[in-house]
Formats: C-alpha cells, structure tokens, sequence
C-alpha cells in the first residue's frame, strides 16, 4: 500500500490526540494483519468510497476508551456505557475527517460513511477490501499513568 493513504490516517490520529486529548500519541510499528477481528473492545468503523474504497476501524481496549470519554467530555465513568461509545464514533468521525483533508489536498476523492461502533474483543470484522490490513497502533499514556494503545487499522484498494 502507498504510503500517501497511511500518512494522513499517522497525522489525523496523532494532531486530533494532541489537540482534543492533550497528550502525545506515538505511532508504534505498523503491523499487517492477517486475522479480521477488532483489536481493542470498543472500535469505531468507517467505510470510505471515492478514487478509491477502503474501510478504517479505530480501536481502543476498554480503560483506554474510557480514559478519552472522560477527556473529551470530562465526566466519569468505570465501564464502557452508551456515552463512552459515542466519544468513540466522534473520535472516529474526527480522525477520518482531518486524514480526508490531507487527501483532498492530494486531489485524492474520499468520502466518508457514518461511523458505527461496535463493543467487543475480536470482534469478526469482514473489511471491504482483499488486500492486507494495516494496523498502526499509537501508544499514548492515561490519566492514571498507565500505557495504553489505540489502534488504526484500515484497508484500501
């Protein structure tokens, strides 16, 4: 895959963490995925259409989810609730968003569906596209100190 459809995906997830989130977010090593299931419990998914059609799914694991739920909203929680699923379709939106902006400024043509989301661990999911799926897993730390991962896997073809 070209790198011109995973760099705006690196930079949308990496600018919405640092302004939305206030914190840092560091792009661990992309890692092609041979199984398609979610890599987190709550994923945000979204197909794109356009020049090309591809789909993105933006996984968290639970307390990671959480975490940005209270950052962007800003009230608490301890499990994964209808509003913490809502933070995470926005996260998705946003995210998709600022990357179709970087592709709009390559003359590439995306549109976005709206996302869904779904709540599980391995979730099967059946991606639109036939060839591998990247995942880039962005490190970043909680309010609490700990180490968590968000995870961006999408596919284009």
């Amino acid at each position: 895959m070209d790198v011109k459809f995973i760099n705006p995906f690196v930079m949308a997830a990496q600018t919405v963490f640092k302004t939305m989130l206030g914190i840092d977010a560091s792009m661990g090593k992309p890692i092609l995925k041979d199984v398609r299931a979610t890599s987190g419990d709550v994923t945000g998914i979204m197909g794109l259409v356009g020049d090309r059609k591809g789909t993105i799914a933006i996984s968290f694991r639970e307390k990671g989810a959480i975490f940005v739920f209270k950052t962007l909203i800003g009230d608490d929680c301890t499990t994964i609730t209808p509003e913490v699923v809502d933070a995470i379709g926005e996260l998705t939106n946003i995210i998709s968003g600022q990357a179709r902006k970087e592709f709009e400024k390559a003359n590439i043509n995306l549109k976005a569906a709206i996302p869904m989301v779904i709540v599980g661990h391995n979730v099967e999911l059946n991606f639109i596209t036939k060839i591998p799926i990247i995942s880039l897993p962005f490190n970043f730390v909680a309010d609490n100190g700990e180490k968590e991962v968000m995870f961006l896997d999408f596919s284009f073809e």
